[in-house]
């Protein structure tokens, strides 16, 4: 299956190929961390175990795996058989060096979406995919991609930067063209693109209080002063999400999920069985 002919991606292979080479490996995923570095891993990991249900033992693919730290999260935390794809060769060298790193053993293909290995299709019991689909538009259309690699009955987890939200604005404002290789959308959109690619919703929402850390100022051509100015907005901007955090790890009080704040949204899907 070739790229739909109207199916754009916004952010291309040179960018993900220059942006890997250039990144250094992250630190991988400890869901019982309790600093306040870790309190947006560990809302994801709440709500993946949640998904997951305590259900071990499931083949995972994470499509645009570069650097990817959930391959072996998946594998140590839910006993997860894991494999990843993405069309970056610097990405899927990262990613396998990551699963060294965390003595994980696993399967990372270099290959696009559009025409992946003829044995991943249809073989897996998830699709999970973070920070991938709202770089293509329609989304529709590359999720009716992912759901390619689904066995029937089986799940697609996706999560996508809250680009509507308050700091897709900041983004927007500070950095436009890194704003510009997104598709914008709220959880009804994402919502609708994965129903109108044949996919039954289970769940969606927004994800965490709020991280403005989300918010990239690479590439940005602005002369010395106006870098330094922005980036010491943006700090105080995480500054204000490490409050929240604080605030949401010693004591009763939370902030919901929501609309403006967020910085993920996510939706829960399944494949009909034929």
């Amino acid at each position: 299956m070739s790229q739909p002919s109207k199916t754009i991606d916004k952010a291309g292979e040179h960018h993900w190929e220059s942006t890997w080479q250039a990144s250094t490996l992250p630190r991988l995923v400890a869901p019982n961390d309790p600093s306040l570095r870790n309190h947006v891993r560990r809302c994801i990991h709440t709500f993946l175990a949640e998904v997951l249900q305590g259900r071990r033992g499931l083949s995972v693919i994470e499509v645009g795996c570069a650097n990817s730290v959930w391959l072996p999260y998946f594998a140590q935390q839910h006993g997860c058989h894991v494999t990843g794809l993405d069309y970056s060769d610097a990405g899927c060298t990262s990613a396998r060096k990551i699963l060294s790193l965390a003595n994980v053993s696993g399967e990372v293909f270099l290959g696009d979406l559009w025409e992946p290995p003829t044995e991943l299709m249809g073989s897996f019991d998830l699709v999970f995919t973070y920070g991938l689909v709202e770089h293509f538009d329609p989304t529709d259309s590359v999720l009716r991609a992912l759901a390619n690699l689904l066995r029937p009955g089986g799940t697609m987890i996706t999560i996508v930067p809250n680009m509507s939200g308050w700091a897709g604005t900041v983004q927007k404002f500070l950095n436009r063209p890194v704003f510009d290789i997104h598709v914008p959308m709220d959880v009804a959109i994402l919502d609708a693109a994965h129903k109108r690619a044949g996919l039954m919703v289970s769940q969606s929402g927004y994800l965490c209080a709020i991280n403005f850390g989300l918010v990239n100022l690479d590439g940005t051509t602005d002369g010395r002063l106006m870098r330094v100015a922005k980036r010491l907005f943006t700090k105080m901007l995480i500054g204000l999400s490490a409050l929240v955090w604080c605030i949401e790890d010693h004591s009763a009080l939370r902030l919901r999920p929501n609309r403006l704040t967020s910085p993920y949204i996510v939706c829960v899907a399944d494949k009909e069985w034929p």
